[in-house]
């Protein structure tokens, strides 16, 4: 298992890499929300091109880093969605949370 890590880049990239599952999102998450706090004005993007493998909680991460940037009148964009991640929000019908 690989674990995640989040790598901030000055271009407003967020690179994320490793698993993101349940047994290893809860050490990113605060990581990511205060990177996000601390990126300033403008739009983010979320890179998952580094990510490896994931389950519904990737989903969830995700979900909490639209929430904290909106609520820092934000947006964060996604970039090289995993595949199996798109078909989780397929099927639990938050696909358009995606884009």
């Amino acid at each position: 298992m690989m674990m995640p890590k989040v790598e901030i880049g000055d271009d407003k990239v967020l690179r994320l890499s490793g698993d993101l599952l349940f047994s290893t999102v809860v050490t990113l998450r605060d990581e990511l929300l205060k990177a996000i706090d601390d990126q300033g004005e403008g739009a983010l993007i979320l890179d998952m091109a580094g990510v490896e493998k994931v389950d519904s909680s990737a989903l969830s991460l995700w979900l909490c880093c639209q929430r904290e940037a909106r609520n820092n009148g934000r947006e964060v964009t996604v970039h090289n969605l995993p595949k199996d991640m798109k078909s989780i929000a397929d099927l639990v019908g938050l696909d358009d949370y995606l884009h």
